[in-house]
């Protein structure tokens, strides 16, 4: 079992998290809440560069700042990517979103929502349960046809998941498009 932090508090990580070359195996669906007209299935992530955020809380500070901050990259770095954000909330809390950053034009989907086996799959896929609740832990998930690329989960998680981190890893050193991501082994 995985220990990560929230405040003073640990938490538990339920599921493995994937490593670079894996391929997305999990079937799920995952219902639309923002920007979205059909909900999220596995297959849709095993189709070209996808990237997955995952976020526990809309409503909470690191989570929007993730948003945000993946919002203010992706209009460059991240432009042949599509990107995802999946949250533990009701579709509702969606609107915070809409409310106070009306410009974030990546799709949303909650996982409250969800059927349990689809909410299981996913969780257990990226390695996002947290044992005990219904929140998730707030991750980063960069997949090229089904195949993980790059994985981010952070150990402190009342902080959001490092965009520029993230993305400099991804993309190697700055200036390298994020669409010529090395292929893996497993790509082949």
């Amino acid at each position: 079992m995985r220990i990560a932090r929230l405040g003073s508090d640990q938490l538990h990580l339920l599921g493995q998290v994937p490593r670079p070359g894996e391929r997305l195996t999990a079937e799920f669906t995952i219902p639309a809440a923002r920007l979205a007209d059909t909900p999220l299935t596995a297959d849709a992530l095993r189709r070209g560069l996808v990237l997955v955020s995952t976020l526990p809380n809309i409503q909470k500070h690191a989570c929007m700042a993730q948003i945000v901050k993946l919002e203010e990259h992706g209009s460059e770095e991240l432009s042949k990517w599509t990107i995802v954000h999946v949250s533990a909330d009701h579709e509702e809390h969606w609107r915070e979103v809409d409310r106070f950053h009306p410009n974030i034009r990546a799709a949303g989907y909650s996982l409250c929502c969800a059927d349990p086996a689809s909410r299981e799959a996913f969780v257990s896929a990226f390695g996002v349960g947290v044992e005990d609740h219904h929140r998730i832990a707030h991750g980063f998930f960069a997949l090229r046809d089904g195949v993980f690329v790059e994985v981010e989960i952070p150990h402190d998680q009342m902080r959001p998941a490092e965009v520029s981190g993230f993305l400099q890893r991804l993309g190697g050193e700055r200036g390298t498009p994020l669409s010529q991501v090395p292929r893996t082994d497993r790509d082949e």
